[in-house]
């Protein structure tokens, strides 16, 4: 079969090798063995040496899936779907739902989220963020980009589609270019001594699949590390009364974990309304004690989330909300 054959080429009977296949699917091999070894994304027939062989239907969907992707869906939650799911998931996106809910790419604008990559802006939108970032569509786009406003970012988001030497080393100096407080990088494959220099550098690793709730925590996260006036704090999941509720249930189950996380959740909810009424009375550290306010409040959610978890797994019934 010749490499230079196009997906329009494609006739029903066509037997291409992982190569071609992956080609006309837009990933690399390497990707494609992943998809298949891990998630099963098609079930290409083996020949007598254990040469897989693609039909056309097979590249058609591996399209769709790398579609989808690049689109923002992490692979585990689109692989097992049928040929004509994935066609109505792809003619619904990006014309009406996405169009509408993405911000328009960068060209002069500035803020405190600088995103790289479309399909990482579609996951913070799912997560319903509480900020406008400034999306690129690749590093090259971002590397080229002049901000309007003074400063470049406090919080820079970048998805790799696999993590390279090269690719690690931009992102680093793109970081330093905006002055970004925290860099966020989310990835779907790459090398651990890369993935090692990262971390050591201060950037936040992420593997994919990541939802957007877990990318906007991340970057909340970030803003409330810089101070940045226009972070909004997580809306609570346990009333005051429900705290105090578990405090004092932990009594009656073997395990003291409801009481103790529950008292933790209890102080820094008060430390982050602390923190906002000190802000409110002396307007001259205001931003000091918005950024103590916003940290409680981060950590606040986190251990809100641990006890949540401990609910469930106790089996703990909540009179109060």
């Amino acid at each position: 079969m010749s490499e230079l054959l196009t997906p329009n080429e494609l006739r029903e009977g066509t037997q291409l090798r992982s190569g071609t296949a992956a080609r006309l699917a837009g990933m690399p091999v390497t990707t494609l063995r992943v998809w298949e070894r891990r998630y099963g994304v098609v079930a290409a027939p083996k020949t007598a040496t254990g040469q897989r062989l693609y039909s056309a239907h097979d590249v058609q969907r591996l399209r769709l899936l790398k579609q989808l992707t690049d689109r923002g869906h992490a692979i585990g939650t689109v692989a097992t779907l049928a040929l004509e799911s994935l066609l109505a998931l792809a003619a619904a996106e990006p014309s009406v739902q996405a169009a509408q809910a993405l911000p328009a790419l960068a060209s002069d604008s500035s803020g405190p989220v600088v995103v790289v990559g479309r399909g990482a802006a579609l996951r913070l939108n799912a997560g319903s963020m509480p900020w406008t970032p400034v999306v690129h569509e690749d590093l090259d786009h971002a590397e080229a980009w002049q901000p309007a406003g003074p400063g470049g970012a406090q919080v820079l988001l970048v998805h790799l589609p696999s993590l390279q030497p090269v690719a690690a080393e931009r992102v680093l100096a793109l970081g330093r270019a905006l002055g970004a407080r925290r860099v966020i990088v989310s990835y779907a494959f790459g090398a651990g001594t890369v993935a090692a220099a990262l971390r050591a550098a201060g950037v936040v690793l992420c593997r994919d699949p990541v939802d957007g709730a877990e990318l906007c925590r991340l970057v909340n996260a970030g803003l409330a590390m810089s101070g940045a006036a226009s972070v909004v704090s997580e809306p609570r999941r346990f009333s005051d009364e429900a705290l105090a509720e578990l405090a004092e249930m932990s009594t009656a189950v073997p395990c003291e974990c409801p009481r103790h996380v529950a008292e933790i959740v209890m102080q820094l909810a008060g430390f982050e309304r602390y923190s906002a009424d000190c802000g409110n009375r002396s307007p001259a550290d205001a931003a000091l004690h918005r950024h103590l306010c916003q940290l409680a409040g981060t950590a606040r959610a986190l251990f809100e989330e641990a006890l949540a978890r401990v609910v469930l797994e106790e089996g703990l019934v909540l009179t109060q909300r």
